[in-house]
């Protein structure tokens, strides 16, 4: 990171710039002066200033996270993480911005790194502050999408507009039934909590909003990586239904080397099961990282009480091969699917069974899979990096390779991008269980995660 003064620097660049006035203590409340106040802090990476414009009752929707932050305290933690987690020198950049009448405004706004736009780091904002203290009461965050669907995107509206529809219409006929005076919006602050009243047996119902993004994600998988045409959008290699032999042979291949199993036993002799299929290197320590990745979300899965009337154990079986083709609608089912009750987690914390299914506690097999996982994952590594140096070659070649993979098999494409789903499913599982957890556990992939399990 740049020295204080160098990050000073680039701080008053900014400001010059683009000036970010404080909150008089006037009378007159202006809902930008917060906003650009706030923002000048965060650049100076000062979070008591930041939460200084932050009203003690805050809702602040930021759409890179699934759940909205609900006070002070939760701000907090959302400044402290991006203030620790950017680059000292990255700072947000107010564009644009019109003031609706003093307590709300909306804005435009980039990401700058070293005075430079940060590719796909442009949002856009809508905040309200207190008439009367001019402390922010409400902020909701839209960021870019890094990727870029394009008309694709139409398509997928169209195919989960009747999911959609349906929990829309399963929504309304609850209240109805209920007499409750709750709105849509409303849903996803009360997926996001139970009820009150520890011995009420009833759900509290799915969030069909997220459910219907992750679905509409999970359609955006197949058609983009298993189903779009050759050469769709500069898409590498063939889709599945096209599959060239070779390709096909490949994957056979990586499936029968799972885990190293057959070439750590051909190296060590022992030829019982066979000999191991030629696979490259680099393309078998890829194939069995995204293993050992998903491999160790299952503990985590048997945790969530929000899947427990799912199949869980079944679908990541079948996603041990198939991956996010999966993992994308079963949590957007998990989405959809009512939390338990108090009393539902009461009831399955006195069954006997593993203490992830029953208690929701990491146990043994969480260890198990932790240790199993990291071990895997280690390898894989090596492997990837040193192994069969006669087929690999050096580091320059084998980093070569990979590069030349990513721009010509779609099938270690996928891969990639599953290594990306996975580190955001483990940031997210572990916060729905942990909220405590050291962030690295969250945020550093893979290794992360094995840490977690075995903590």
């Amino acid at each position: 990171p740049p020295p204080a003064a160098s990050r000073g620097a680039l701080v008053a660049t900014a400001a010059a710039r683009f000036p970010f006035p404080r909150v008089a203590s006037s009378a007159k409340v202006s809902a930008e002066a917060t906003v650009r106040g706030m923002y000048d802090a965060i650049n100076r990476r000062d979070v008591e200033a930041a939460l200084a414009f932050v009203d003690d009752d805050i809702l602040y929707e930021d759409f890179n996270f699934p759940r909205p932050f609900r006070g002070k305290a939760a701000v907090r933690k959302l400044f402290e993480e991006s203030c620790e987690g950017i680059p000292d020198d990255m700072l947000f950049i107010v564009d644009e911005c019109t003031d609706g009448g003093g307590i709300g405004v909306g804005m435009t706004w980039y990401v700058e790194l070293e005075g430079e736009p940060f590719p796909n780091a442009r949002g856009a904002s809508f905040y309200r502050v207190d008439p009367v203290s001019g402390k922010l009461v409400y902020a909701r965050d839209v960021v870019e999408p890094p990727a870029k669907l394009g008309d694709v995107s139409f398509s997928i509206i169209r195919a989960v507009a009747p999911l959609v529809k349906k929990q829309l219409r399963a929504q309304r006929e609850k209240r109805e039934k209920d007499g409750g005076e709750e709105t849509f919006s409303d849903a996803p602050k009360k997926s996001a909590t139970r009820t009150s009243d520890d011995d009420d047996d009833s759900l509290v119902s799915g969030d069909a909003v997220t459910a219907a993004g992750l679905y509409a994600l999970g359609a955006a998988y197949w058609f983009v990586l298993l189903l779009s045409p050759p050469g769709w959008q500069g898409l590498p290699g063939e889709p599945a239904w096209a599959v060239a032999p070779e390709t096909l042979a490949e994957v056979v291949a990586e499936s029968t080397d799972f885990f190293f199993v057959l070439p750590l036993l051909n190296g060590a002799g022992i030829d019982l099961l066979g000999a191991a299929p030629a696979v490259h290197p680099v393309t078998l320590g890829v194939f069995n990282f995204a293993e050992a990745f998903i491999f160790m979300l299952l503990p985590c899965l048997l945790m969530d009480g929000r899947g427990r009337n799912l199949p869980t154990t079944k679908t990541w079986s079948a996603a041990m091969f198939l991956t996010n083709a999966l993992m994308l609608p079963y949590f957007a089912a998990r989405a959809a699917a009512p939390a338990p009750s108090a009393r539902v987690l009461e009831e399955a914390a006195e069954q006997e069974g593993l203490v992830e299914s029953t208690k929701g506690t990491k146990g043994a097999l969480s260890r198990a899979f932790g240790a199993s996982g990291l071990a895997v994952g280690a390898l894989s590594v090596w492997w990837a990096l040193f192994a069969d140096p006669a087929t690999g070659g050096d580091l320059e070649q084998r980093l070569a390779y990979l590069a030349g993979l990513m721009s010509s098999d779609r099938v270690s494409l996928a891969f990639v991008v599953d290594i990306a789903l996975f580190s955001v499913w483990q940031a997210f599982l572990i916060n729905e269980l942990d909220e405590d957890a050291p962030a690295a556990c969250k945020f550093v992939p893979f290794w992360g995660l094995g840490a977690w399990l075995l903590l």
